[in-house]
């Protein structure tokens, strides 16, 4: 149960809950109820009796352990479990400390912070000051966390996750292959026809990297079997299971292989390049790039002639294949990159649509070109192109 105004109002992003629920099926458990309320006494009690109507063995809760007014859920909480409260000291040194030693001044409304249940357990919070709690109602082990992701996710990881995986008697087993460039009805109509007798649970979860699919059973045999006749026909579609991601293998695989890239940019606006650079490791691999989103800046910088643009035109096989052709040069790398396109949503013509994109791959053994039409949104083709970009740039490894 996620408490908070802000995420209700769609001012904050609840990736919480999309975390938790990762970590949580990670380790076997299913997930009955998600739900999100108001940082308000009804609210949160009408999400309590909600929550717990069924007797979940564990009932997370994140939100509304700050020190302002509006965050009512310790106090809510300790009087729907009818437990007094009292006032931590050594808690309360332990906070002025930290803040004199940060040369601030404490707020007396951090005060709240040090206020604990006398029927309950408090979590201790090394990110934050907001210390998490821990009750039991009936059959139900209730975790409440700070909702700042930080502090919540090393709270659980290190205090919560433990106890739930000790809990955990027959725990539902499951595997996720990452798939892209391929639709969700291929796939369906595939694992329809040739898994008569599949005893898996099978979930498809389409996005705009791809589809990924989640298959689930108790026994991890059956699970294999599934996974395996899906790599025999799939291989080349699925670059990754559970949250790998595609920039995540592509630079894993450069490294283990002692190749180096570089990339021309275009449309995409050095995406490409800030989804390479947020993995660690990558100073190894990745030895530039360039953003040339005009025709001036790809004659200067990247050496195109204004000959073959003029006759071809920017968005063009023979502009990506130059584009990749050149960087790669230019950084002496093992492989250039490039991406050229029409991302919208004004700009295109019949001959030359808005979602047209061309995408370079030169290695030392060759270069290829390859060509997409997306779609009209100007954010999604950026996010589309990276992802086949860096699709076409896993395969290219795979065949050195």
């Amino acid at each position: 149960m996620n408490i908070g105004n802000e995420l209700l109002e769609g001012k904050t992003l609840n990736t919480n809950s999309q975390w938790l629920g990762e970590k949580v099926s990670s380790v076997g458990c299913q997930i009955e109820y998600q739900i999100t309320v108001k940082d308000e006494e009804n609210s949160i009690v009408s999400g309590l009796n909600y929550c717990l109507q069924d007797k979940p063995d564990y009932l997370l809760v994140t939100g509304g352990l700050g020190p302002t007014n509006d965050d009512v859920t310790r106090n809510v909480l300790f009087n729907y479990l009818e437990t007094n409260s009292e006032f931590d000291y050594e808690y309360w040194k332990v906070l002025k400390g930290k803040y004199q030693r940060m040369g601030k001044q404490i707020s007396e409304s951090i005060k709240s912070q040090a206020i604990v249940p006398k029927a309950g357990e408090v979590i201790s919070n090394p990110k934050g000051s907001a210390r998490g709690l821990k009750f039991v109602k009936r059959d139900t082990i209730i975790f409440v966390m700070p909702g700042v992701p930080i502090e919540l996710k090393h709270m659980f990881l290190q205090s919560i996750l433990p106890t739930i995986i000790k809990k955990v008697e027959s725990p539902i087993l499951s595997r996720t292959l990452r798939t892209t460039g391929i639709t969700e009805s291929v796939l369906f109509d595939y694992i329809e026809t040739h898994s008569k007798n599949n005893k898996n649970k099978i979930g498809y979860y389409p996005s705009v990297y791809g589809v990924d699919i989640k298959v689930s059973n108790k026994n991890q045999e059956e699970i294999n079997l599934f996974i395996d006749m899906m790599y025999e026909t799939f291989g080349n579609e699925i670059y990754g299971e559970n949250d790998t991601s595609m920039e995540r293998v592509v630079v894993e695989s450069c490294i283990k292989n002692r190749k180096k890239i570089a990339v021309a940019e275009s449309c995409t606006g050095g995406l490409i390049g800030d989804r390479i650079t947020n993995i660690s490791g990558c100073s190894e691999i990745f030895t530039g790039g360039l953003i040339v989103y005009s025709n001036n800046s790809k004659v200067k910088i990247l050496g195109l002639d204004n000959k073959g643009l003029d006759e071809f035109g920017a968005v063009s096989k023979y502009t990506a294949r130059k584009m990749a052709e050149n960087v790669k040069t230019m950084f002496n790398s093992s492989f250039g990159l490039s991406v050229t396109g029409i991302a919208g949503p004004n700009g295109g013509t019949k001959e030359k649509p808005v979602g047209l994109v061309y995408i370079g791959l030169a290695s030392d053994k060759n270069t290829i070109v390859e060509k997409y039409n997306f779609g009209k949104d100007r954010e999604l083709n950026k996010i589309k192109t990276s992802q086949a970009a860096l699709q076409i740039l896993r395969k290219g490894l795979l065949d050195e």
